[in-house]
């Protein structure tokens, strides 16, 4: 790059994991073009060694987010952030098959046990839900880490005894704390924004086993460290504060021109039922549904418009 261009809206091209649990909703959900196999995640904003987002129009396509980030520093984060690794990740998840009862550490474990890896909170937005989809959050009541420890010994349904398991419906939010222990249950699609991580605990996995009859890591030691099994833990309230030390999501519909001020940072926009367009002072772009963008914090401001549901992710 012999020049620096100025700084516009990113989108760019999405980063899909095959799971054993993944399928094809977002060809159906979200009109795409996807490689073959059991895709269950597609990171669609992430600059982290395991998925790195890569620009994909404009002077700056071919370009990753992290290079971005190098090359822009503060007029794309803004203030008060670290420049040395973007803070969130943004992606879609598709449960077609259970996904493994999980838990994820907080940033203190993560730095003592996981290297260079931030810990993981996050938060979803359930986008799609087959009739009688549900979630596990949290523990059931009265439960304590020797129940729970003694469970796992047992598995099957006795590790079920000890899960709070809900039913959802497409808009339900769910914030989900480093400690909360989680799973998407079969025929759930949800948005997810999280910290720039990707450790995971496995506790459980359905029992499954791949074609050798070899069933997947567990990490029952690291996980029971990590699971907050307080009464606080099962309070929507006490788990969106502790979310919203990290970032928040705003739920936008029907946005008809709305004006929108950057706060001295970036966001994150993502149109899940209907196409978006967005306008800035030097351009407009139009999204499709399940299309982020990065909106940089020099911008200052933007206008957007959707005849549908629009999520936009920020820090606090």
């Amino acid at each position: 790059m012999t020049s620096k261009p100025k700084l516009y809206p990113l989108t760019f091209y999405p980063v899909y994991k095959e799971k054993i649990w993944g399928g094809r909703k977002f060809a159906q959900l979200f009109d795409r073009e996807m490689p073959p196999g059991l895709i269950g995640e597609s990171w669609d904003v992430a600059a982290h060694p395991n998925g790195m987002s890569i620009v994909d129009r404009g002077e700056l396509a071919g370009h990753s987010l992290e290079e971005v980030l190098h090359i822009y520093g503060r007029e794309l984060l803004g203030r008060g952030e670290s420049l040395d690794k973007f803070p969130l990740l943004f992606k879609f998840i598709d449960a077609a098959d259970d996904l493994s009862v999980q838990v994820h550490p907080d940033d203190i474990y993560a730095a003592r046990h996981e290297g260079d890896e931030l810990g993981k909170t996050e938060l979803w937005y359930v986008v799609h839900s087959e009739p009688g989809g549900a979630i596990i959050w949290g523990t059931k009541p009265g439960t304590t880490k020797e129940d729970f420890a003694e469970a796992l010994k047992n598995g099957g349904q006795a590790v079920l005894d000890c899960l709070n398991q809900v039913e959802v419906q497409v808009g339900d939010i769910f914030p989900i704390s480093a400690g909360m222990i989680h799973a998407l249950r079969k025929g759930v699609v949800v948005a997810e924004i999280q910290q720039n991580s990707d450790t995971t605990y496995r506790v459980y996995d359905w029992d499954r086993v791949d074609a050798t009859g070899r069933g997947r890591e567990l990490h029952i030691d690291k996980a029971l460290d990590v699971i907050d099994f307080s009464p606080a833990a099962r309070s929507f309230e006490y788990q969106y504060s502790r979310c919203a030390r990290y970032f928040k999501m705003d739920v936008i519909s029907e946005a008809q021109g709305i004006g929108v001020e950057l706060p001295e940072s970036f966001h994150l926009l993502t149109p899940v039922t209907a196409p978006a367009e967005l306008v800035w002072p030097h351009g407009h772009m139009k999204l499709v549904r399940g299309q982020s963008c990065l909106v940089p914090a020099s911008l200052g401001s933007y206008g957007l418009s959707c005849t549908g549901v629009c999520l936009v992710s920020y820090l606090p």
